[in-house]
């Protein structure tokens, strides 16, 4: 059975909007070079690659073991 998440791909400009429509906060930048994706909070909701205008945000199906 494969599980949706979500990954933040080298198109992130920093425009912020995932950071805001993340109702878990699972949204975290790096080095103001990027942000980042923590899986740990994720609920894989997709509202953060809804929001996403570069198309930085990506769902990926992964197969749990």
């Amino acid at each position: 059975m494969a599980k949706v998440k979500y990954q933040v791909n080298g198109r992130c400009v920093l425009c912020m909007t995932c950071l805001y429509s993340c109702p878990r906060q699972a949204i975290e930048l790096i080095e103001d070079v990027s942000a980042k994706i923590n899986q740990d909070k994720c609920v894989g909701c997709g509202l953060c690659a809804q929001t996403c205008q570069p198309n930085a945000i990506v769902k990926v199906e992964v197969e749990e073991k």
